[in-house]
């Protein structure tokens, strides 16, 4: 599995259509732990944020909106913005590497990313279609299209710093991808340099100014990330382990409540809730469309 499919494997992306077509008017966006994803196919639309300038936009665009960024969108002429509006919720919640690599909002014109078009012109053939099985097609559709702006941020290096840079520099990724396959194996800071092909010295002070935290901090959390999805698929504790590197339950259990602040069994108990939440909005909103 390649770095990207790993990361988007880990935020467990779930995507829910709720308007499509003219939008006439203003609409406010703004629901705690929701991200959306707006596609302008045609018309003029203003999109309006706190502290920032009015942007308009007259030729088909797609906007993310990253962390619950509250925002409006105005249909800015009579005849009203042609376009789709989906929520993007997140298993992991909306703090994650991945998305702390993105600014608040991405304005991206359908032009500027290779292949993004077809992927919008198959949403909105969907969308006018009406046939059976829908509204699971278009969402399925909203996450490709996700999928597509990361490819482009991680492309382009349009992130200065964070998870996303670091998968651009062939160094890092490589380390990265070593992490990831190797959780209950060896990564000290003098094996992972080894892999960097860099001195340890050098090698903690790269991976400081890429990512933004030491070597074992990231190992760290990229351990517990890793427990915390098969704590969910109901794994015994001495499996989960095993497989993300700690020796004992009691070492575990105070690496993981020093991380998120609540045991394993806590943890469980809280995020099997919010799972079922995610699910119902989700429903919930794609019943409106």
């Amino acid at each position: 599995m390649d770095r990207l499919s790993y990361i988007l494997d880990q935020l467990n992306v779930n995507a829910g259509v709720f308007f499509r077509g003219q939008l006439c008017g203003l609409a406010s966006f703004e629901e705690e732990g929701t991200g959306y994803i707006h596609v302008l196919r045609s018309g003029v639309l203003d999109i309006i944020e706190a502290n920032r300038e009015k942007l308009t936009l007259s030729e088909p665009t797609m906007i993310f909106s990253v962390r619950s960024q509250p925002h409006q969108l105005f249909g800015a002429n009579r005849e009203g913005a042609e376009m789709i509006c989906a929520s993007i919720k997140f298993q992991t919640g909306s703090r994650n590497p991945v998305l702390d690599a993105l600014p608040d909002s991405v304005v991206l014109p359908l032009s500027s990313v290779q292949g993004l078009g077809s992927f919008v012109d198959v949403l909105f053939a969907e969308a006018e279609a009406a046939q059976e099985g829908r509204d699971a097609v278009m969402n399925r559709l909203v996450e490709v299209i996700f999928v597509n702006v990361l490819r482009h941020v991680v492309s382009d290096g349009e992130t200065p710093k964070g998870l996303l840079s670091a998968l651009a520099d062939r160094q890092l990724s490589k380390v990265l991808s070593c992490i990831d396959s190797n959780l209950n194996g060896d990564l000290s800071v003098d094996r992972l340099a080894e892999v960097a092909t860099m001195s340890r010295s050098t090698f903690i002070q790269h991976f400081k100014n890429i990512l933004g935290l030491a070597p074992g901090e990231y190992v760290q959390n990229t351990r517990i990330a890793a427990a915390k999805r098969l704590i969910l698929k109901d794994k015994p504790m001495s499996i989960i382990c095993f497989e993300v590197g700690y020796e004992d339950a009691s070492g575990f259990s105070r690496a993981f409540k020093k991380n998120t602040g609540m045991t394993p069994r806590e943890w469980k108990k809280l995020n099997t809730t919010a799972a079922e939440a995610v699910s119902a909005s989700v429903a919930e909103k794609a019943h409106v469309a």
